[in-house]
């Protein structure tokens, strides 16, 4: 019991150096929630509704993501002819798209067939399995994509590893998400 006590006193003397290190800090989330609050963001836009940043490119086949306020990785992705918003998520197996992303990447919805098993936290669930011929988050992009479209329970689409695993490389810091192809 002390050495838990003696933890939390060396943690609440050192948070600042914490909060570096794993690049978050409460402030952050103050701000976000009061931005979400007033429904305005610094860009005077709705945060919970743009709560990414878009791809910054760095040279000819890498781009950048910034941490979002949330402390997580949002970005714009063109999937076919279309931009949709994902959360990146390296334990996702694979791209999910919500029913209204998946119209808006021009899938025929009529052709979905919703039998592929598909463990999540909530427990197992039907997918409808699909190709995405392109997937691009800046300059980066794949062809061929593996995907699932998720009927219900999924708030956002998900851009996870049958996209990122096609690239040289990820690479996270406390800030920024560079993907590589």
């Amino acid at each position: 019991m002390s050495a838990i006590v003696v933890g939390g006193a060396v943690a609440l003397t050192h948070r600042d150096t914490l909060y570096d290190l794993i690049g978050v800090h409460p402030s952050d989330f103050v701000k976000n929630q009061s931005q979400v609050m007033a429904g305005t963001a610094r860009d005077g836009q709705n945060p919970a509704s743009n709560a990414y940043n878009l791809p910054q490119n760095i040279d000819s086949s890498s781009t950048a993501i910034t941490k979002s306020a949330d402390g997580q990785f949002w970005t714009e992705a063109r999937v076919n002819s279309s931009s949709i918003r994902f959360l990146i998520d390296t334990g996702a197996s694979v791209v999910a798209l919500t029913e209204e992303d998946a119209m808006k990447a021009g899938l025929d919805m009529r052709k979905l067939r919703y039998v592929t098993p598909i463990n999540t936290a909530a427990g197992q669930i039907k997918a409808a399995p699909v190709t995405l011929k392109l997937v691009s988050v800046g300059n980066v992009s794949a062809r061929n994509v593996r995907a699932v479209v998720i009927r219900k329970g999924l708030s956002h689409s998900l851009l996870g590893m049958s996209y990122l695993g096609q690239l040289q490389t990820v690479q996270a810091s406390k800030t920024q998400l560079i993907l590589r192809q």
